[in-house]
């Protein structure tokens, strides 16, 4: 809900949550910068301070949410959320549930969420795919334990070893495009440094035309020259969202085990569980 609109409601929001966590003992503070929360309530008694994060229904999704939490926790703040609605509220919950930021979990491998991102490339620009469908494509990223062998890995990242069944010790980072395997990372440590040639495109923009040039990813040779980014996307050519890792969002305190190193992250999701609250005031009618 951008505009005036969702501002409006944001406010509303934040000064109905000040009302009641000043009812429960809090004392708020309004700072004057976009880069802190319209609120912060600070425990009369001591404790923990609360960054109030009012929520409308478009706020709602897993780029927002880690993002404003990554700012509470390394703030040491806990994030209280606050919605009008029980649809944003079941929204927030399951964003945070167990698999906490995750799309699903299952035998150890997860599916990650796309954010805004784009994905850098050595060399200058970012990874990108070729979609002659119809609309935007739809990106997932999941790890699996195939392929077995060499694939594209970051700097210090092994991609080597097996464990004892014979499986990757470094789980297999996979993009797929409309169900379709684009992409395969050693890991999501990979991401921090990722080859080029570990996507099949990357597009960067020359600095004396000014013209998007797409290159190949296996041998860096240039295969479309647009005008822009819309005349880019009209030849088919779409930049991959890099996906939303919860400990690249959130810190090395919600890692999860590390197959690698034989060690578990401290209490991944009991660090995310404590590190929110969820506050749903009345909706105010408008009509």
């Amino acid at each position: 809900m951008p505009g005036p609109l969702g501002d409006a409601t944001r406010r509303r929001l934040t000064d109905a949550a000040a009302a009641r966590l000043d009812d429960d003992g809090y004392e708020v503070a309004h700072p004057e910068t976009r880069t802190e929360p319209p609120a912060v309530a600070t425990p009369r008694s001591g404790g923990t301070a609360l960054a109030v994060e009012p929520l409308t229904p478009d706020d709602a999704t897993a780029t927002v949410i880690a993002s404003r939490l990554a700012h509470a926790l390394d703030r040491e703040r806990r994030a209280c959320f606050v919605v009008d609605d029980d649809a944003t509220a079941e929204t927030v919950r399951s964003l945070l549930a167990d698999p906490s930021l995750l799309v699903a979990e299952r035998d150890g491998h997860r599916t990650f969420h796309a954010g805004p991102d784009r994905i850098p490339v050595p060399g200058g620009g970012y990874a990108c795919v070729r979609s002659e469908g119809l609309g935007e494509p739809t990106f997932a990223w999941r790890e699996t334990d195939t392929p077995i062998g060499p694939v594209p890995a970051g700097p210090g990242v092994d991609a080597a070893p097996v464990d004892e069944a014979g499986s990757p010790v470094v789980p297999r980072l996979v993009c797929e495009v409309d169900g379709r395997v684009v992409a395969v990372l050693a890991g999501v440590e990979s991401l921090r440094e990722p080859p080029a040639e570990a996507f099949p495109y990357a597009y960067s923009r020359h600095p004396d035309d000014k013209r998007f040039r797409v290159r190949r990813g296996s041998d860096g040779e240039v295969v479309e020259s647009a005008s822009g980014f819309a005349p880019m996307r009209s030849a088919g050519y779409v930049p991959i969202p890099m996906p939303i890792v919860p400990e690249h969002a959130l810190g090395a305190a919600v890692a999860p085990e590390r197959r690698s190193e034989g060690e578990k992250g401290d209490g991944a999701e009991a660090v995310i569980d404590d590190a929110w609250d969820l506050i749903r005031v009345d909706a105010v009618d408008s009509s």
